[in-house]
């Protein structure tokens, strides 16, 4: 995936979750992974992978539980 298709799915909070687990500020995790750092693209994807995991999976319980209601 390319730093531009990446960009396109980061959302608001990305680059400052990026920063805590790199033990950086959020700008500078951001200048790494726009300078094209391997690690830090991939602690960014598995950011975005873990996000969209969790919405998926809580959007399926919810789906479930009304399901179970009706």
């Amino acid at each position: 995936m390319t730093i531009e298709q990446i960009k396109e799915k980061t959302q608001y909070g990305d680059y400052t979750f990026l920063g805590q687990i790199l033990g950086l500020k959020s700008s500078a995790a951001k200048m790494r992974f726009l300078r094209g750092d391997e690690k830090t693209k991939q602690v960014l994807l598995r950011i975005i992978k873990c996000r969209e995991d969790l919405i998926r999976e809580f959007s399926n319980y919810q789906r479930i539980k009304s399901e179970d209601r009706s």
